[in-house]
Formats: structure tokens, sequence, C-alpha cells
């Protein structure tokens, strides 16, 4: 016996503020900081080295941060911790607009890589996860698209910042910017989880009565207890895939040099860049959508083979069409790690400790991967004279990575404990 609820207007609200988050979140506070880089090393004397330390120190401490971030967005209030995290970060930025001394902008990145991971890197996610149960994979693909499209619209808005304006005016702008946009639904809207006794339900909620009956008698949403998750093969093999597909995403910071080694200018290697950057927003939109519509397997394997054979293509390219086609295929197959490897995860081990997990596979394992990544492609590039090897490697990882996400969503625990209560 199942039980079916009605709609409600909330899991919508929630939707479009996540996709606020991608596009406004993301774009300014993750896509932007580069842009400063020229203008700080000139006005403080210091290399272009020093100021982008800035930059490495705000993933570290984010890195870190999402270790625990999923254990504490399930504790605290979502509205007020979003909020509170939204309004640090836009403080951080108004004070950066004063700042002389490169070890200021140290000491804001570190505290911006703490506070921005739980609204801008999980939030999205989780919050929808919890919202809706119907078209999940739409709504996740479609807001988590929404983030490359921050970046493509807030680089040259806020470039005209800092040439018209002035560096400092730009960090002030920013941090409006935010304030205005992502507050409101923060402090109205992102309820970390629909409230039963309220009357509010996730979109397309249907579940067994013994589930539903179970998960209200022990306070918590349907899903596997994350210490239990963390035994299972299903989690082994996601770990699995957050590192290899990180590894081949990592290879994305080395596409210019690979162009330019090719044959072709540094701005025609930056238009492959532009094509993987586009095609990741492609990508994540249209693999949520089909993630409901076909079966899983199916779309995980489209886009893993699209994927492969764009860096496939990437290899032998000589030419700017094909190499930005390549770069264009190469984005969509990134719809497998940032869409498809959240809404796996959620399907996997149910609601219950989604955020908890989801830090810690996609996150903690995900952003180690990434950062040893980026330093061993190059290192491939010492040792050989090329990007070939790399990018071969990247086919043959995406043939394994695509192998252990059916494997593992076809073993998922969740399933079989959903089966036994029907």
């Amino acid at each position: 016996m199942s039980t079916q609820t009605k709609s409600s207007s909330r899991p919508w609200l929630v939707f479009i503020g996540c996709c606020v988050l991608s596009l406004v979140g993301f774009g300014l506070i993750v896509n932007t900081p580069g842009l400063y880089f020229t203008v700080l090393g000139e006005t403080l004397n210091v290399s272009r080295t020093q100021i982008a330390l800035a930059s490495s120190i705000m993933a570290i401490a984010g890195a870190v941060t999402m270790l625990f971030a999923g254990k504490v967005m399930k504790m605290l209030d979502s509205r007020i911790l979003i909020s509170v995290c939204i309004a640090g970060v836009a403080a951080l930025f108004l004070a950066q607009s004063f700042f002389n001394a490169v070890w200021q902008f140290y000491i804001s990145f570190a505290l911006m890589g703490i506070l921005y991971v739980i609204p801008i890197s999980l939030a999205p996610s989780v919050l929808l996860a919890n919202w809706f149960e119907s078209k999940l994979g739409m709504v996740m693909g479609i807001a988590l698209g929404l983030s490359g499209i921050g970046g493509t619209i807030f680089n040259p808005v806020v470039s005209w910042f800092i040439t018209n304006l002035g560096w400092q005016t730009s960090y002030r702008l920013t941090a409006l910017i935010l304030v205005i946009c992502i507050l409101p639904f923060s402090l109205l809207v992102f309820k970390f989880r629909p409230d039963e006794a309220k009357g509010e339900q996730a979109y397309g909620h249907s579940v067994s009565a013994a589930v539903a009956d179970d998960a209200q008698a022990a306070g918590e949403l349907p899903g596997i207890e994350s210490k239990k998750a963390y035994r299972t093969p299903t989690f082994v093999l996601l770990v699995l895939v957050s590192v290899l597909l990180q590894i081949v995403a990592a290879l994305v910071q080395h596409v210019s040099s690979h162009e330019i080694a090719h044959g072709l200018t540094l701005e025609q290697g930056a238009l492959v860049v532009s094509g993987i950057m586009f095609g990741a927003a492609i990508g994540k939109a249209t693999i949520g959508i089909l993630l409901d519509y076909l079966k899983p397997e199916l779309t995980i394997v489209i886009y893993s083979a699209i994927g492969l054979a764009g860096w496939g293509l990437m290899a032998v390219a000589t030419t700017p069409t094909p190499a930005i086609a390549a770069g264009f295929m190469a984005g969509l197959g990134q719809g497998v790690v940032l869409v498809a490897l959240p809404w796996v995860i959620r399907k996997s081990f149910g609601q219950r400790d989604y955020s908890e997990i989801l830090s810690i596979v996609v996150s903690m394992f995900g952003a180690v991967a990434s950062a040893i990544a980026v330093t061993a492609h190059g290192a491939v590039f010492d040792a050989t004279g090329s990007y070939v090897p790399s990018l071969v490697g990247n086919m043959a990882l995406y043939v394994v990575a695509a192998a252990c996400m059916v494997i593992g969503f076809r073993m998922r625990p969740f399933k079989e404990i959903t089966k036994q209560a029907k």
C-alpha cells in the first residue's frame, strides 16, 4: 500500500531559490575571483602566484569544511544557516574592498572557503533531494546547470565593474548583489525538508506506508543511516566514480595548453575551454531530465560515451572547429559527475543522511582527487611532452566510472529496503 500526497508551491519555490543560488552564488563566489588577480597584483605590488594563493587557500578550507558540512546542515535550521553563510560571504567581499595587504586576502579567502561550501556546493542538491521525489533529475539538472550560465553572465559583468568602477567598488557591488538576490530565498524559503505536521510534502511524494511509518516514528526521513551506507559496496563504487571523474575533469585546466601544443593559438584554445563550459551547462540540464524519463543506466552510459568521445576527439583534433566540438562533447560528459552522481547517491541511500553522504563522496574524495590530478596531468606532460596520454587515460576512466556507477545503482541498498517494506 502506498500513499500519494497533494502538491504545493513550496517545492517549486525551493527550486527557484536553488536556481538563484547556482546562478548568482556560484557565478559570483566561485567563478570571478581570478578576474581580480592582475589588478590586485599591481595594487599590492605582489606576484600573480601570491595573489592566486588566496584561491587555493579558499579551496582547501572549503574541502576541509565539507567533511562535516552535511552533518551541520542536517542539525541546524537551513534558513538560518544558509542566510548566515551568505551574509558572511557578502561581508567578506565588502571588507576586501578596504584591504591593502595580501595577508588580509589570505585570511578572508580562508573564511570564505568555510562559509560558501554549504550554500553553494551542498545546499542545492540537498534541498532539491528533500523537496522533490518526482522530477528530481530535471530540477537538479536545471538548477546545477545554471552555475555555468552564472559564470558566463557574471565574468563580463564583474570585468566591466573592475575596469570602469574600480576593484573596490566591484567587491562592494558583488556583496550587494549576493544579499539582494539570495537572502530573500534563504530567509523565507529554504527549509531543510517538508514538515508533514504542517501539511508540507515533497513534490510527487509517494512512499510505502511501512517506510513512511517507520521513518516518522524515528523522526527521520526514509533512507540508510550514513554509518551503514559507508559499509556498502554501492558507497565504495560511487566514491570510485567520484575520484575517477574528478581526475577526468582536472584535465580541463590543461586544455588550453594542449591546444597550443597542437598548433592552435591561445585564443582558439580559450574557445575550446569555453566549449567545455557551455557543454557542461547543457549536459547538466539535459542529463537531469533524461534521468527522469529514460532508464537511468542507459542515460549514464550515453553521457559517458559522449564524454569519452569528446576527450578522444580532442586527442587528434588539430584545427579549431573539431577541437571546439570535442570540448563541447567533453563538457556534456561532465553531467555524469555533476548531476548523475548526486542523483544516484540520493536514489541509492534515500533522504535520511543524504547531505552527509553527498559531502563525503563528492566533496571530500572528489576534491582531493582533483587537487592531485591537476598536478599529475602536468607531470604526464613533463614526462612525455604531450597531453595525449592523459586524454587517452580519460577515455579509459570514463569506461570504468560508467561501469561502477551502473553496478552501484543496481546494487543500491535503499531499493532493497523499500521492496521489503511493501
